[in-house]
């Protein structure tokens, strides 16, 4: 069931609503005095800043403080608090369910343009091959529902392969009641159900025309994942580019969940 969109309604009001969603979610921890809002609150905020496609998460938080939330805290303070609640954010972005099908692939992280790759220094960074050639940087892999929801994502570095990390995926395979699943021809396995290669003997007898459909489907939701910023901005650590993955990651669920959000 669709949900509505928070990017249409007043920001305010996609604050309180998103907000009031959060809250049950967040870990209980004490309460300091200079924390101005919320653990909630605060990741509320930075959702909406993917939901509004807003690049630089500092000019977003100036926005908010100059033309609706003026007792705000400091940009730095949100920063280091959002550094911290990385864990939960990735938590919250994804659900474990029983599915009967589930639909495999990846698409490429770069951590810089590829003609300054020898002088990037980001931790973990690896040269890597993609559909749309050669990259440096990180890959997210993902596994979706038939109706496009991301069910479980992981980032490793571009260099390796996809088959070896839908190995490392399939550990919690039985949690999402061992479904069948979708991949393309770099999944070739007894696992997954992939198209036949053009030169194949013997052709998996298990694919049949309309895994075809689904394979656009995981390729659609990728696309809207980079589309709402996943490459955007800049990133200096690991810790945060798995914080923008799932911040964009849980922006783009939220149509999915089964959640009150009216208002």
């Amino acid at each position: 069931m669709g949900r509505p969109d928070l990017s249409l309604p007043p920001i305010p009001s996609s604050f309180q609503r998103l907000t009031t969603w959060l809250s049950p979610q967040m870990p209980e921890k004490l309460i300091h005095r200079h924390e101005k809002i919320s653990d909630a609150q605060l990741v509320a905020v930075a959702v909406l800043q993917h939901l509004h496609k807003a690049v630089y998460f500092s000019r977003w938080w100036a926005m908010l403080k100059t033309n609706f939330f003026p007792w705000f805290p400091s940009e730095v303070q949100a920063r280091v608090r959002l550094e911290r609640l990385t864990p939960v954010i990735e938590r919250v972005s994804v659900e474990v369910e029983q599915l009967d099908f589930s639909v495999i692939d990846s698409a490429p992280l770069p951590t810089c343009l590829f003609k300054r790759a020898k002088r990037c220094k980001f931790p973990g960074a690896a040269y890597g091959f993609s559909t749309a050639g050669m990259v440096y940087g990180y890959k997210v892999h993902a596994w979706t529902t038939l109706n496009g929801k991301i069910a479980k994502y992981e980032l490793h570095p571009a260099n390796v392969h996809d088959f070896v990390v839908g190995c490392e995926m399939n550990v919690d395979w039985p949690a999402f009641g061992g479904p069948k699943q979708i991949g393309d021809k770099g999944y070739q396995s007894g696992t997954y159900r992939t198209p036949p290669k053009t030169n194949a003997k013997t052709p998996d007898p298990r694919w049949k025309e309309e895994y075809a459909a689904a394979r656009k489907i995981i390729e659609s939701a990728l696309s809207v994942l980079v589309g709402a910023g996943l490459r955007w901005g800049q990133v200096k650590t690991k810790l945060s580019l798995r914080r923008k993955v799932a911040l964009a990651v849980l922006g783009y669920n939220l149509k999915f969940r089964d959640i009150d959000l009216s208002p």
